[in-house]
């Protein structure tokens, strides 16, 4: 009887289960469709674009959930959905992706990517700007409309469609401030101001001839580097009034990938309380300079004074609360991005540049050979270094490459406000929103020299782009684009036979791309190059350094927003050279 009873559950058990599949088939046979007919179309339409060779907009990407579209995996594991997402046939290319609240369009192929530096209506970056300022730095909503209604571009003269006063003009503006004040005449004294703060920095740390054994490289780097290059840009005070500013910049930098998810506030309390301490420590440093800064205060140029540091941070305060709308609150969000955009980039692309030096003794020896000529010592004056010839050292530009190459994982967008517009064989509608991811352009393996694999391009490789005219297979380009690009400047120089290798990026305009690149390129690559390659010189010639932690994974849960960092700590010793 109970056997029997049993039987009759298990079996009516069944029955329902199996009309649970065949209401759940039926419900899901309108997004299946949905799905097949995205795929046909996704298909269809680059196929067409091939055959006939016309530009047109780029295909979505299927996703089977409408309106959710692509969300959760551009979110979640973000480098392998945008690496297959922009790959098609075996090639990189273009493609919308949909996403919660709007689309994206993102292009990789080189062609596309090299046209959008060209193209004189997507050299604005104002989109990304506003969405970093309201989801990571914690603008203030009613300061925000002056970044979303600015569509008058970032050049000294406006669109001829835009209304925008001039004095609202915040692209331009803000553009047209971090240009003069982080190149030019400006880039000299803020430059020699970091050769010095590091200098004293690194003496602080005690190294002495005999090796001090030391637990963390990035920590080395961010109390030594990064307070330098803080203190050359912003001056002593930012610092000194606020002591628990740079652990709290490096707290923020864990947290932002879960700002960038757009988290609210009760699930990822921390972040928004460590920025909310960056914050105020950025407008206690305006109030104390504000009362302390005098004329009297700045140096003979009128370059920099220890209240705001870099003049650009004077003029940017006047500049930006003249702005509808803006206070204290807003540009303090607007001074939290500059630095931390800054700091937090510069300072592992620094640290992974000399790591790979310091674990390769052959190539530290070729490093310091190379570089001879460049640097001297003085007991008196300290470590000096030629930069106009440092600069020019073709071993030390390649490392310096193909690292940034290899770590910097960011994403450049860009908009047309105006005007629908050609993107190599694309277009891209107006007033949608591109991306380029450097990652998966740096990752291309249809553009990248390996050597017929001898060096992946997920690995590191110092001579990558050294071209060698004694060596056919030499250069960063594979050898089939660099015979169909045969007149071009680079491959002229390669038929000499006189040539020593020498470090090129002939070609690379919509390859490597770690400061995006056209008109709206990382106004400070300029400075920050300077910094990397001078921090090395320096820490090679002198100091010997052992990697005791040979073996680190390196972490991809903020991609898209920077530099790569080592997962773990990095245990290495560090002493002064003895006398060469």
């Amino acid at each position: 009887m109970a056997l029997s009873r049993v039987g009759t559950a298990s079996s009516w058990t069944g029955k329902e289960y199996r009309q649970y599949v065949v209401i759940a088939a039926i419900l899901a046979m309108p997004l299946a469709f949905n799905y097949l007919v995205a795929c046909i179309i996704y298909h269809w339409t680059y196929r067409q674009s091939k055959r006939r060779g016309m530009q047109q907009v780029p295909p979505e990407y299927p996703a089977m959930i409408p309106i959710l579209g692509s969300t959760l995996p551009f979110l979640w594991d973000s480098a392998t959905f945008v690496k297959k997402a922009t790959l098609y046939a075996g090639r990189v290319t273009a493609v919308r992706i949909s996403l919660l609240v709007n689309g994206i369009y993102l292009f990789q192929d080189p062609e596309a990517v090299a046209a959008m530096w060209k193209h004189p209506s997507l050299s604005s970056p104002i989109f990304v700007y506003t969405v970093g300022l309201r989801y990571l730095f914690g603008m203030p909503e009613k300061a925000i409309e002056s970044y979303t209604i600015d569509d008058s571009g970032p050049y000294r003269k406006p669109h001829p469609n835009s209304n925008v006063a001039p004095h609202n003009r915040v692209d331009f503006l803000t553009h047209d401030s971090l240009l003069r004040g982080l190149t030019g005449s400006a880039m000299g004294p803020t430059f020699k101001r970091y050769q010095s703060i590091v200098q004293r920095n690194l003496d602080t740390e005690g190294v002495g001839e005999e090796w001090k054994e030391m637990p963390d490289l990035f920590l080395f780097f961010r109390n030594h580097i990064g307070k330098a290059q803080l203190e050359s840009l912003f001056g002593p005070s930012l610092l000194r009034i606020n002591p628990g500013f740079v652990d709290d910049l490096w707290a923020y930098d864990e947290e932002v990938k879960h700002l960038a998810k757009r988290f609210p506030r009760f699930l990822i309390p921390n972040a928004y309380r460590v920025r909310d301490r960056l914050l105020a420590q950025i407008k206690n440093w305006y109030q104390y300079a504000r009362v302390q800064f005098g004329e009297d205060a700045m140096d003979e140029n009128g370059e920099w004074d220890p209240f705001w540091g870099s003049s650009m941070n004077r003029q940017r305060q006047a500049m930006l609360l003249n702005i509808d709308g803006q206070d204290d609150d807003s540009v303090a969000s607007t001074d939290l991005g500059l630095i931390w955009t800054s700091i937090t980039n510069v300072v592992p692309s620094t640290m992974m540049t000399a790591l790979h030096i310091f674990k390769d003794e052959h190539l530290l020896s070729r490093i310091r050979g190379s570089i001879e000529d460049t640097v001297t010592h003085d007991n008196e004056a300290g470590f000096g270094v030629a930069m106009d010839k440092l600069l020019s050292k073709d071993l030390l530009q390649s490392v310096y490459a193909e690292t940034l190459r290899l770590y910097v994982q960011s994403y450049i967008t860009r908009c047309s406000p105006h005007e629908d517009v050609a993107v190599g064989r694309w277009w891209l509608p107006r007033n949608e929103v591109s991306m380029v991811s450097s990652y998966v352009s740096h990752m291309n393996t249809g553009v990248w020299n390996t050597q017929h694999g001898k060096h992946p391009v997920t690995s590191f490789w110092p001579e990558r782009f050294l071209v060698d005219s004694r060596d056919d297979q030499s250069g960063p380009m594979r050898r089939d684009l660099v015979e169909a690009a045969a007149a071009t400047t680079m491959n002229k120089t390669r038929n000499s036979k006189d040539d020593e290798p020498h470090f090129t990026l002939q070609g690379l305009s919509g390859a490597w791309i770690p400061y995006g690149g056209g008109f709206g390129a990382c106004p400070g690559r300029l400075l920050a190059k300077r910094i990397i390659l001078y921090t090395c010189a320096l820490l090679v010639s002198e100091f010997d350094v052992k990697i005791n932690t040979r073996d680190f994974e390196m972490d991809s849960s903020g991609f898209g927003l920077g530099t790569q960092k080592p997962e773990g700590q990095i245990a290495f010793a560090i002493r002064k050279r003895k006398a060469q």
